[in-house]
């Protein structure tokens, strides 16, 4: 009887043994896939110089392509990280991270629209982005357009430097007619801007009315002092 009961007990301290190990090892797959999908994003910012230690924002939808040659075009930040984590999910021997897939758009701090073609349009952009605008960026967040702070509201008119304006329903109508316009004029040096007034929503959901490019750029100070505080 003792033999039976010190056997069981062995058998019981093996099954929270296992168990034990099984919940560790997934644990650390967990911690490798949140670390995958935070290193991504990161350099997908950081690439495009957009996000919160950058000079412009993104313009969604933008697209995505992973090591294994995949293209996926992703609606927002949300759906980024999303996207990024079930891919590595059912990848999870491979190392290497997305990175932008072109075209694409970018939105600078006063509302207007870049058209990004190549890696070189985005080294050029690079350079556009003086290194002190840039470190002021750095320490504060918050301060892009469609940013963790608040959002756009559509539809958005916006001026072309012909002195029409157009309007835009949402995110993938002003990524289309954007394109389109450079499409028609490649060589235009000025480019598209949001046309004030515009309405921005908070996280909250709170909506606040921007008359003026000098009141967009107040909103982003707003929020990255509130972010720092």
């Amino acid at each position: 009887m003792n033999k039976l009961l010190q056997f069981s007990f062995l058998l019981a301290l093996g099954a929270i043994t296992l168990f034990s190990s099984c919940e560790k090892e997934d644990l650390n797959v967990t911690e490798d896939v949140e670390f995958y999908v935070n290193s991504s994003v990161f350099d997908i910012e950081e690439r495009g110089n957009c996000g919160r230690f950058g000079c412009y924002s993104f313009v969604f939808p933008i697209s995505i392509q992973f090591p294994d040659s995949s293209v996926v075009e992703v609606e927002d930040y949300e759906n980024l990280r999303t996207t990024i984590r079930d891919w590595k999910e059912a990848n999870p021997d491979v190392e290497n991270r997305p990175h932008l897939a072109f075209p694409l758009e970018v939105m600078d701090e006063e509302g207007t629209i870049i058209s990004v073609e190549s890696r070189a349009d985005l080294r050029k952009l690079r350079i556009e982005c003086r290194r002190e605008f840039f470190k002021e960026r750095r320490d504060k967040r918050g301060k892009h357009l469609g940013g963790d702070c608040f959002r756009p509201v559509f539809p958005l008119n916006i001026a072309l430097p012909d002195g029409n304006t157009i309007t835009a329903t949402d995110r993938r109508d002003l990524q289309q007619k954007t394109r389109r316009w450079k499409a028609n004029n490649p060589n235009a040096e000025e480019r598209p801007a949001l046309a004030f007034p515009i309405q921005v929503e908070y996280r909250d959901g709170t909506i606040v009315d921007v008359a003026s490019r000098e009141d967009l750029k107040a909103l982003r100070e707003d929020c990255a002092e509130d972010s720092d505080g």
